[in-house]
């Protein structure tokens, strides 16, 4: 029996936070994309728990932030790395929004999704990636539906479906990595009684109380209030290593949580549950040709700090505006490929320092040093510093070929005031931004369907003039100590590099 074929321009693939996000970036350019995700409803529960600053910093920029901030459950000033007893401060960093929030991943999901049927795009569920081809023009995807088997032709197919991702391994991505050392759940309960002391420690200092009781093998975490009297709950085991596939049952979060907090901890419903590990694998492209793998597709961790679902949005946020740009013929050729040499660092570098935040709050006795001497350098201000820009995403900083070196360049672009609005408030529309004085405005002219303009005080960060990515990186520099006439026409060269030819 012959297939349905349906032509679209890009296939998305997963409703998660990072799937909705592509999709969403695309809309804003005006490009709809077709998602899938093989789930017969929307996620329900809450998952991912926290929103990093430089998370919150996009969410401002595309006009999402005023209504997840009605929903939070507790915003939080500062972070922590494995839950040691130094919090990490992000003053350095100049964010307008230096702070985590406490929002459950599905609030997050049903936000995105409202948006884009706004938009005029819908999810299709129940459609379950089984088959992916390329060939020199695009990928066809084979999805199976309620209805049979359906096939769709596209330029682009973007794999944001999950740590077990069909498209990485129908796409034959690579995933090298490490196996697990433990296995842990994170559950969300509902209590019906709890000691007072359970539900007040401190709620960033990873309480060992498998230490307390002498059983170096055993940890487990403060509780983490959620709305409607629930509770998010996290324990590990080291040494004895479960199939992750195994579902969680009701009977073990229950013993366990009896083992861990006590026996006056009494749980009413377990809402949700799942199983955590701290294997760690990274694909070796994050591109091959059509096909693109974004979020939990791309990197598996120990989900530390949250950086899964942040990373993911960023991943997304990086991806989005240059596939519209390609789809709407105005990408550069080397665009599309900036993503991989971008983003997969940063992957790398979240796989590095989960590692080591897993060694820090492992229970046994030989890594109490290791503990103490990183509560001693966390406690010195350039350390910290470092520590609180690579867990928030605001110290990410792309290398941007062909340009002189200056400390804004290639980083994102904190916000500012502007002679009309602010920064943050005139990427809503996912175009480009360049901030300078008129001369500079009149080279951007040829690409004003794509690039505005404004003006602003750039004295404090050293510059005349920036140009900003939809994404909010920069990825041109006047600077303010050099009025030398190569800068317009550095600046010519980058708006074609990241814009495209004019006028198109």
């Amino acid at each position: 029996m012959s297939r349905a074929t349906h032509t679209v321009d890009v296939l998305v693939v997963g409703a998660g936070p990072a799937g909705l996000t592509v999709a969403h970036e695309l809309a804003l350019a005006g490009v709809r994309a077709t998602v899938v995700d093989r789930l017969p409803v929307a996620n329900r529960h809450s998952k991912g728990l926290g929103l990093q600053p430089r998370t919150v910093e996009v969410l401002d920029m595309r006009a999402l932030l005023d209504a997840v901030l009605v929903d939070a459950v507790a915003r939080i000033p500062d972070g922590h790395f494995a839950g040691l007893p130094v919090p990490l401060t992000y003053d350095r960093w100049e964010s307008a929004h230096p702070y985590h929030l406490i929002y459950p991943q599905n609030l997050l999901e049903q936000l995105l999704e409202s948006e884009l049927a706004r938009r005029g795009v819908r999810v299709l569920r129940s459609h379950e990636l089984v088959g992916l081809t390329q060939d020199d023009d695009g990928a066809t995807a084979i999805v199976a539906t309620p209805d049979g088997e359906v096939a769709f032709r596209t330029r682009y197919v973007i794999g944001c479906d999950g740590h077990d991702s069909a498209v990485r391994r129908l796409g034959g991505f690579g995933f090298p990595g490490t196996s697990t050392d433990f296995s842990g759940v994170v559950a969300d309960v509902v209590l019906r009684a709890a000691p007072a002391e359970v539900l007040t420690r401190p709620r960033r200092t990873a309480d060992l109380l498998g230490e307390e009781r002498g059983d170096r093998r055993n940890v487990a975490y403060p509780l983490v209030p959620l709305p409607n009297g629930r509770y998010r709950v996290v324990w590990a085991e080291y040494g004895g290593a479960v199939e992750a596939a195994r579902p969680v049952t009701e009977q073990e979060v229950r013993a366990a949580v009896v083992q861990r907090y006590g026996d006056e901890v009494d749980i009413a419903e377990v809402e949700w549950a799942s199983r955590l590990s701290d294997a760690a694998h990274l694909v070796d492209h994050y591109r091959l040709g059509h096909v693109f793998v974004v979020g939990d597709a791309a990197h598996i961790h120990i989900p530390a700090g949250g950086q899964g679902l942040n990373v993911g949005v960023q991943d997304a946020m990086n991806l989005g505006w240059k596939l519209a740009a390609a789809v709407l013929g105005r990408a550069p050729a080397a665009l599309l490929d900036t993503y991989h040499t971008e983003r997969r660092s940063i992957g790398a570098r979240v796989l590095e320092n989960t590692r080591v935040q897993a060694y820090l709050t492992h229970p046994a006795a030989e890594f109490d040093a290791l503990r103490r001497t990183f509560v001693t350098l966390l406690g010195m201000r350039e350390v910290n510093d470092r520590f609180a820009g690579m867990l928030s995403g605001l110290d990410v900083r792309y290398e941007i070929p062909g340009e002189p070196e200056h400390r804004v360049l290639g980083a994102r672009m904190p916000d500012l005031a502007l002679d009309r609005g602010t920064l943050f408030g005139r990427l809503r529309g996912a175009r480009g931004l360049l901030v300078a004085d008129a001369a500079y405005g009149d080279c951007a002219a040829p690409w004003a369907d794509r690039v505005e303009v404004a003006r602003g005080d750039l004295s404090r960060w050293g510059a005349t003039g920036v140009l900003v990515r939809p994404d909010g990186h920069v990825c041109w520099v006047a600077p303010d100590h050099d009025d030398s006439p190569g800068h317009a026409k550095r600046l010519d060269a980058a708006l074609r590099t990241w814009f495209g030819a004019p006028g198109r």
